[in-house]
């Protein structure tokens, strides 16, 4: 299935974003989330019937975009591939219609209101694919607003076995905490206008964080341990603040990372669902990998349920 909105069909009925979200999804929808296999292996698709009122757009960032390795379906500047996680998302659904407007190095405000600027040009605010009868919208947007991979730069060793003792640099936690703390409002604005775009839709924030574990492995990660589970509480504040921002505007959060727990940059090949700073496959440095884009499209569909 493409990325371009297919025909669709007759438009659902009004229903609230907020509270348990089960009773509220199309009869379709909510057979194809049934019918899931087990978590965090890729999704089998399922049939929908003709007349399915899901309507799905997708938002956000590199990490919504897929993974270099189907260098074919890149286009628009973006970085959108076939496997992309909101792709896996809507082959598992087989919605009416799915667009995705991700885009490699967007923030919140590409989202909203500025055009964001590629190698191929300009793109369009990406809520602009939204429309009143959209059912379904995933958002995974935040990392490129506090540039996070700059805050935990200090963390990194030239050499295995040095310690860059971040954790203890007062510099790098008061970046830190600078960077959070205008991360929510910019998320939180970003969801409101979402909402106003599509109030029928569910909504699913999807958060950061998995690419570091309690170890760090030079190159791959090139930190103490000590240091890397530094790291890993700054994604949990990433991520309180991400739900918080998603509870105060009817969405709900997909915590990605307390899944990704033993599939970190750092994990074996059969295991790893991110790449760290140096990759050790076709993926993006710091993304997730193929692997990973199928287990978080998992997590999206489940949070369904």
């Amino acid at each position: 299935m493409s990325d371009d909105e297919k025909p669709a069909g007759p438009a659902p009925s009004g229903r609230p974003r907020s509270g348990p979200v089960k009773p509220g999804l199309p009869p379709v929808l909510a057979a194809c989330v049934v019918a899931l296999a087990l978590p965090w292996t890729q999704p089998a698709a399922a049939d929908a019937a003709p007349d399915s009122p899901v309507r799905y757009v997708a938002l956000g960032d590199s990490r919504a975009t897929g993974s270099p390795q189907d260098l074919l379906s890149i286009r628009d500047g973006c970085f959108r591939t076939s496997d992309a996680y909101p792709q896996i998302v809507a082959d598992t659904l087989s919605p009416a219609s799915y667009v995705s407007r991700a885009c490699a190095g967007a923030k919140t405000e590409n989202i909203t209101t500025t055009p964001q600027f590629t190698v191929t040009g300009p793109q369009p605010p990406q809520i602009g694919a939204l429309r009143p009868d959209t059912t379904l919208v995933t958002v995974s947007i935040g990392g490129n607003d506090i540039a996070w991979s700059s805050l935990v730069e200090p963390c990194y060793t030239p050499a295995p076995g040095l310690d860059a003792k971040c954790r203890g640099d007062a510099i790098t936690a008061r970046r830190m905490n600078d960077a959070l703390a205008v991360l929510g409002p910019k998320v939180s604005t970003t969801l409101a206008a979402i909402a106003a775009k599509a109030p029928a839709a569910t909504v699913l924030l999807v958060g950061h964080g998995g690419i570091f574990g309690d170890r760090g492995c030079w190159p791959f990660v090139p930190a103490s341990d000590a240091d890397a589970a530094f790291v890993v509480q700054f994604f949990v504040r990433m991520n309180n603040v991400l739900a918080d921002a998603a509870r105060t505007n009817g969405a709900r959060f997909v915590d990605v990372a307390a899944a990704a727990t033993g599939h970190d940059a750092c994990a074996g090949p059969d295991r790893r669902w991110f790449e760290g700073l140096v990759p050790q496959s076709f993926t993006m440095p710091l993304h997730p990998t193929h692997e990973g884009l199928n287990a978080m499209a998992s997590l999206v569909v489940t949070a369904l349920l």
